[in-house]
């Protein structure tokens, strides 16, 4: 029974609070129908954009036209940064620095967004006495970066229509 009261507190609470559980974005209509173009049409970036879009009700489009928006993703890299070097000329930290350039145009051809960087980092470090699990750590940085990357590049997508 005191169970069943704290969650009932819990979720009032919550309630009260305004607490949302965070669904996926809402999209302008200008946005409704999409085309991603990007330097690497096949990259994990651009899919995984591109399902994101899907999952926000856009119709994803393989090739620009009439009437179709577009997302421009430029100048994608993703590339390790030495940030420290040890007495022995061994590299101790890591930064993964992940950058994008965001633009968008609507339909009609307008820009709705200027060129913009979207740049993320993340430090690691380096152990020379435990290199062997150094590949799958740095894989494991890169693919969290990456969901990163796609909840700010969808981020700033839906602010496009909320913009005055």
């Amino acid at each position: 029974m005191p169970r069943l009261i704290i969650l009932a507190i819990v979720a009032m609470t919550l309630a009260a609070c305004g607490f949302q559980l965070r669904g996926e974005a809402q999209l302008s209509p200008a946005l409704k129908r999409v085309h991603v173009a990007a330097s690497d049409p096949f990259s994990p970036l651009t899919r995984d954009v591109e399902a994101a879009l899907t999952r926000s009700g856009a119709i994803v489009e393989s090739a620009p036209g009439q009437g179709i928006a577009e997302i421009t993703l430029g100048s994608v890299s993703l590339a390790p940064v030495v940030r420290s070097v040890g007495a022995n000329a061994t590299v101790n930290e890591f930064s993964m620095v992940y950058h994008v350039e965001l633009s968008i145009q609507g339909s009609d051809g307008k820009s709705l967004l200027a060129p913009q960087v979207i740049e993320h980092s993340r430090d690691y470090t380096f152990d020379q006495t435990q290199a062997i699990g150094s590949n799958a750590e740095q894989d494991e940085v890169k693919k969290g970066m990456q969901r990163d990357m796609v909840r700010a590049i969808m981020f700033k997508i839906a602010s496009v229509g909320t913009q005055p």
